[in-house]
């Protein structure tokens, strides 16, 4: 009888780990797919969060929601904007010294020591200072920016015209430069992700020169 007994008791105990050996093995089965699909969850909001970019358009005014995927396809009009912002940044000057500068040091970040260097050039020559002293206002009209986008650095041509306005004229003169760019991480001060290499003006002669009321009394 107490052979029945213990062999019956023996026989639930026995049951009673597998039981229990049979849980723990479900449950942690359960806890790694759980933690793996928490795992892909993460994985894959990360991912797509990485796939969109945000993408300063028309100089900083707006902002659109580009995927990465269409990149390649926004790139070379990201291009295109990151010179013409440069250009606006360098060319644009009203006479004051404070403006000036803040124009440089921001359109100093969207390029190599080329463009530091063609900004020391022309000051060296005082073309600021007869800017500041002539009160004159500096304009640039750009007329095409074309790209290379099949091989980095990507190879870019300008041609634009700058208007010197004065108090009595006004003087339009030819802009002609190249320059390259290769692609850099995007940052608040560089927005397009691109850096302007080798930047150099080719040609910057004058057109005409126009009294000033002249022009205007001929504005439509």
């Amino acid at each position: 009888m107490n052979a029945n007994f213990n062999f019956r008791y023996l026989r639930n105990i026995e049951s009673s780990f597998q039981l229990v050996r049979i849980l723990v093995i479900v449950i942690v089965l359960g806890c790694i797919g759980v933690a793996s699909w928490v795992a892909y969850l993460s994985y894959k909001t990360n991912r797509e969060s990485r796939e969109k970019i945000y993408v300063l358009d028309n100089g900083g005014k707006s902002i659109m929601l580009a995927l990465a995927q269409e990149q390649n396809t926004n790139r070379p009009a990201e291009a295109k904007d990151h010179v013409k912002t440069f250009l606006k940044l360098f060319f644009n000057q009203e006479p004051d010294e404070k403006a000036i500068d803040a124009n440089m040091k921001q359109a100093a970040y969207l390029g190599d020591e080329s463009i530091t260097r063609h900004y020391l050039d022309l000051r060296e020559k005082g073309f600021y200072t007869k800017l500041l002293q002539g009160n004159t206002i500096q304009k640039v009209m750009i007329d095409s920016v074309s790209l290379d986008m099949n091989k980095s650095p990507y190879y870019c041509t300008i041609n634009a015209r700058i208007m010197l306005v004065r108090a009595t004229n006004i003087t339009m003169r030819k802009l002609i430069a190249d320059c390259y760019l290769i692609d850099a991480t995007r940052t608040d001060n560089n927005p397009h992700g691109f850096v302007i290499e080798r930047f150099r003006v080719t040609d910057n002669s004058d057109i005409e020169t126009i009294n000033r009321d002249h022009y205007e009394g001929h504005r439509p």
